[in-house]
Parts: C-alpha cells; structure tokens; sequence
C-alpha cells in the first residue's frame, strides 16, 4: 500500500479544527486511513459512474433547509411548495421512523417545539402523529398542517425540486431506518431526483450496502461529538457528497473535496454575505431557510446562480 495525499489530509482535518478547540486525538483518523489505501481509493470513482443516477444540473443549487421555512411552518408541504415557487432548485427534509416502522417526515426528536406535544417521535405511532398539528405553532393561518410523509412530498413537489432525505438516527444502533427508506427509493425510482443525508455514518453505510444506486451525503458540524466532528467517516464509506456546516467550507476545502470527487453541500446559510462566498468558493449546494433571499444574493453576484 502507497502513503497518498498525507499534506492534503491533513489540511481539510486543520481547515475543521479553525472552527472550534478540541479534546480529539492529535492524530488524525484520516492520516492513519492514508497510510492504508492506495491511491486510486481516493480518485478513482468509476464505481459510482456505473449506479449513481442523481442528475445534478452543473450550476450552483439552492435548497430550501426543511423547505421555505422562513415562511412556512418547517417540513410542511407548505414550506415546500413555498420553496418551489420562490425558484429553489430542491428542498431538504427530515425522515424519522414511528413506533410502528414508518416514515414519518419531522426535524425535531421531541413533539414539544412544533406540536406541543410531549414525548418522542420514534415512541409515538404513525395515526398519533398524523393528527397532531404541526403549523399552528408558527402562523395561525397553517393550522390543520400535519406531518407529511415522504410520498405525500413525491407527490406534492417531485415533478418541481430535487430531494435532499436526512435520515435521523442519533444512536450507533441502527433502527431500521435505512431499510424503510430504501425501499420508498425502490418503490418510486427516485434515482435520479432525490439523495439520501445523515450525520449517522452507519446509517450512510448501510444505504450504501443495500443499494448503491442511492446518492448518498455525510454530514458534520464544528459542534457535534470529536468522533464525528470532523467528517473523518467519509474516508471509511463511500458517499457520494460531503455536508459540511457552512463555516467548514473555505475555498480550499471545495478545491480538494472536488479534486477527490467529492460534491459539497453546505448548510445553513441565512444571509447574504456568507452565500455570496460560499457561492465564489465553488460549493454546489447552498441548504437554507430563506431560499428566495438567497437567489437573490447570489443573483446580484458572480458567479450568477441559474433558475
């Protein structure tokens, strides 16, 4: 085995370490991965070019984080549609697995914020949850506002967005969660139109075994547990993008996620600045709550954003 692109390794690992100090072991997981792989585990994707369908249009993407939801109560078909008609390019939303193994589309893992509600989402059944109120907490004009499923948003925004499902499961034991998501993947062949996003790399890697035609995501952030803060995961699974907290994201960071084949997807940005230079740093994806103001920064800057 070859030691390949250690420099680079360790530059992404010291880009992550700017944002916040930290308790993680001075050596980074990904220098010890590189000592072990050949090159061509990093650069060549041929494997990829042969099962992944997403069709990503080649300008820079804005998605709307759980839809407009700057307008509309979060992961309604509401914000959704909102999001479609402000000119978003997709949305991102949250699945969770019921009590009773469905799929059930909501952000928090507690009722009480959106709901009020008490206990959580994975303890309640899918027919409770459904009839709870998810739009009164923001606006009384979405009262009657349920939790969609994921079909209901195929159905609702499929032929307009493109699809970005956060699968939750925060724990190191998998819930079936995975296995419930492929097969909705399976059942309407959304290949080319929708991706699948978790903080959980075992999550990530188990969607990878079961059907790799599904483009998968890994996300991280400078806040999140030492073992997972730093995105290391992506050099153990095969994903397909990398989710990085926007602050993560200088030019230097794109540059090299690229050169390795590697999309990025940031989230979540809320004003106009901060896109402007995400924007300028190369990222494909922007995630945010505010798609319409968005478009508009990046509109009036270079590179121009395409709707």
């Amino acid at each position: 085995m070859k030691i390949v692109s250690v420099a680079y390794q360790i530059d992404v690992a010291d880009a992550n370490t700017r944002e916040i100090n930290t308790t993680a072991p001075s050596i980074s997981p990904a220098l010890i991965f590189a000592t072990t792989r050949p090159k061509d585990y990093y650069y060549s994707h041929d494997y990829h070019d042969e099962v992944v369908f997403m069709k990503f249009p080649s300008h820079l993407l804005v998605f709307g984080h759980r839809g407009a939801s700057v307008q509309a109560p979060e992961n309604t078909l509401s914000a959704f549609r909102l999001a479609a008609d402000v000119g978003a390019h997709g949305v991102e939303l949250d699945l969770q697995r019921t009590a009773d193994g469905r799929l059930i589309v909501h952000h928090d893992r507690t009722l009480e914020r959106t709901t009020g509600a008490r206990g959580r989402v994975d303890a309640w059944k899918f027919a409770d949850l459904r009839a709870l109120d998810v739009g009164a907490w923001f606006d009384p004009r979405f009262t009657g506002e349920r939790m969609p499923t994921p079909d209901e948003v195929v159905a609702a925004v499929g032929d307009r967005l493109l699809l970005n499902f956060e699968l939750i499961n925060d724990t190191p034991r998998l819930n079936g969660i995975e296995h419930l998501a492929v097969a909705f993947f399976r059942r309407l062949a959304l290949w080319d139109t929708a991706m699948i996003s978790s903080f959980n790399p075992r999550v990530l890697a188990a969607v990878r075994r079961l059907e790799p035609r599904i483009t998968v995501g890994l996300i991280w952030a400078p806040f999140l547990p030492w073992y997972v803060r730093h995105g290391w995961w992506r050099y153990f699974i095969d994903v397909d993008a990398l989710h990085p907290y926007y602050g993560i994201a200088t030019p230097r960071f794109v540059r090299d996620a690229h050169r390795c084949g590697w999309r990025v997807h940031t989230w979540t940005v809320n004003d106009t600045e901060p896109a402007q230079t995400l924007a300028a740093s190369g990222v494909d994806i922007i995630h945010t709550d505010d798609p319409a103001l968005v478009l508009k920064a990046l509109l009036t800057s270079k590179p121009l954003v395409s709707t």
